[in-house]
């Protein structure tokens, strides 16, 4: 099992209100390497710049999207005919973010504008928020 951050843009989907609504949601799946049971927490960019929600992946590889969303899609070119999706399951929707800059404290290092593994730093901090 792997920890994963990975990038919501809110211009091109509601996250926040997609998971207001929904338990479940199919995200596109941009690494091979992302397994059932990997835990996935989801940065959302510009404004809010921080960690907002953990969710569990369910399942790897659809190829076509199983739950419909798309009442939360703003702008849909990144996701409609995307190739694999993953399943995503809320487990965690957090009021005290952890900010872009406090990430950058603890070790984070460039921008997160792709999948990509969690440093056992930021994994420590991440469960030091409040839910």
């Amino acid at each position: 099992m792997a920890d994963w951050i990975i990038p919501c843009n809110p211009k091109y989907y509601d996250i926040i209100g997609a998971f207001d609504k929904l338990s479940k949601i199919d995200w596109k799946q941009s690494s091979k390497n992302i397994a059932v049971d990997d835990i996935v927490y989801i940065y959302v960019a510009r404004p809010i710049m921080a960690i907002k929600f953990k969710c569990k992946v369910n399942k790897v590889n659809l190829k076509s999207i199983e739950i419909n969303d798309s009442e939360f899609v703003i702008i849909g070119d990144n996701y409609i005919n995307y190739g694999n999706h993953m399943e995503l399951e809320l487990l965690t929707a957090y009021d005290n973010e952890l900010t872009l800059d406090e990430l950058r404290v603890h070790g984070l290092r460039g921008n997160i504008q792709g999948p990509r593994h969690l440093d056992d730093n930021i994994k420590k901090i991440i469960a030091t928020i409040k839910q």
